[in-house]
């Protein structure tokens, strides 16, 4: 597991109610709690979140945003060095939104007691991606450190197999999986995902007094092509390695070796080019030892690969944020509903086979309901409508005045908006079947509008869990 809201990772602060004596950002510092006798014109000094003494009814509270969104596993307490006070007890909600103002929180710790200066740990079983924390301390006091480990569930941009990405990154579920040396820094920091901070932020192992070299193991968060490495050498400058050599597998027993002693220089970004080559793990040798701050493994991923973190995306996704997903393929309430209801699919072809049963519950109001989501054909829309309709955006004013007109008969004859599946079709062949659909009557035309929904849908859903191209 990661810590999802650590800063080195990119967590941070949202809001909170009230850090009168210590800043909430303490929580989410990376570095062990430390303690001395100073004190400030606000009184003693303390390395935490502290509020100031509740005088009136309810508790306090911070909202922290994940670095990592991902299924939270396990959360720590940390109230070191608070003792008088420490809160009695807290209590943690997650939202599946990364904007606090439309939050809809769910609780996934109940509220728990606390020590005083210990560190405690709380298991977490929901099967939900977190975007958002809310920690609820009762009814105030101070807390040095929270941990919220879990794994990673990438976000759907991150899993993409039409361009490069970062096969290795943390956020994708890249993880170190054996090092030669942990001398001075842990491996892991290679692949967060925010830049280095300073040499302490990277991996750097001890000197070698021997022939030898260091060397570590990644898995990758997906499987995919490797086409290049960035190894960035950023803050070491004396202390960088002198060549590096890259060996890849999919199994972890045997190795292909793919880069031989490529020389790099320090305080740099190094690119080093591979050619393509399908892997699960990357083993990166440095010569013969040194540090570096990033690791970037560029390439793109099995289509798959892709499609399954897809589905786990799909399948973890909070109230609201399912919502959301399902809309963007069909406005239906009743069939957006249905579809939640349905999860967890188990692959990506079984969503497609479940969308069909539901489409085929369907009454008239609801494919109502999914055509009143679709802009006009020739009509700006958002980003998915555009591209399929893009057919139109080339068409001559003739051709959109037309399509106007067209639109406008069919809704005034059959009540609703004048469906077709857009993708691929000039704005002139839309028009002509606009043209001959007009002759129907409105049973025969529903039918056809729904056909067509269908097909919409069926291609939306296809392209988000990586069954064909975008």
């Amino acid at each position: 597991m990661i810590d999802l809201i650590s800063e080195r990772v990119g967590g941070r602060i949202v809001g909170c109610n009230d850090e009168f004596f210590a800043a909430a950002e303490n929580l989410i510092n990376a570095d062990d709690p430390v303690a001395n006798d100073e004190y400030t014109d606000r009184g003693k000094w303390m390395d935490g979140w502290e509020t100031r003494r509740r005088r009136e009814p309810g508790h306090d509270w911070v909202i922290i945003r994940l670095g990592i969104p991902g299924r939270i596993r396990r959360v720590t307490v940390d109230t070191s060095f608070f003792t008088g006070n420490y809160p009695d007890h807290f209590s943690m909600e997650a939202s599946g939104v990364s904007d606090a103002d439309q939050a809809e929180w769910v609780e996934i710790v109940p509220k728990s007691k606390l020590a005083s200066s210990a560190v405690a740990e709380f298991m977490v079983d929901d099967p939900h991606r977190a975007e958002l924390i809310r920690f609820n301390i009762y009814p105030d006091g101070g807390v040095a450190r929270l941990r919220v480990d879990g794994v990673p569930i990438p976000a759907l941009e991150l899993v993409c197999p039409d361009g490069e990405i970062d096969l290795g990154l943390a956020s994708l579920g890249g993880e170190v999986v054996g090092a030669s040396d942990l001398h001075y820094s842990h491996p892991s920091s290679l692949l967060r995902p925010t830049p280095s901070a300073g040499m302490w932020d990277g991996w750097e192992t001890k000197r070698r007094r021997d022939d030898g070299h260091d060397w570590v193991v990644v898995r990758l968060g997906m499987r995919g092509a490797v086409d290049r490495l960035l190894i960035d050498t950023s803050h070491f400058k004396g202390n960088a390695p002198g060549w590096v050599s890259a060996e890849v597998s999919d199994d972890e027993e045997s190795w292909t070796t793919v880069v031989d002693r490529e020389p790099i220089d320090p305080d740099r970004m190094n690119f080093v080019a591979i050619g393509r080559v399908v892997a699960s793990y990357l083993r990166l040798s440095i010569h013969p030892d040194g540090g570096m701050a990033r690791l970037r493994i560029l390439g793109t991923p099995d289509r798959s690969a892709a499609g399954a973190r897809r589905i786990e995306y799909l399948n973890s996704l909070f109230g609201q944020a399912a919502v959301r997903f399902f809309y963007s393929a069909c406005a239906s309430p009743a069939w957006v509903d249905d579809m939640i209801a349905r999860r967890p699919f188990t692959t990506p072809d079984s969503v497609l086979d479940e969308a069909e049963i539901v489409f085929d519950s369907l009454d008239e109001t609801d494919w109502l309901d999914a055509f009143a989501g679709h802009p006009r054909i020739g009509e700006h829309g958002d980003e998915t409508s555009n591209s399929e309709q893009s057919g139109a955006a080339s068409a001559s004013r003739e051709t959109i005045r037309d399509l106007i007109e067209v639109n406008r008969e069919y809704e005034d004859k059959f009540g609703f908006t004048y469906i077709i599946y857009a993708t691929g079709k000039t704005a002139d062949e839309m028009l002509t079947v606009a043209r001959a659909r007009l002759d129907n009557d409105r049973e025969t035309e529903i039918v056809n509008a729904a056909r067509e929904q269908r097909r919409i849908t069926a291609t939306r859903l296809r392209r988000i869990v990586c069954l064909e191209d975008r």
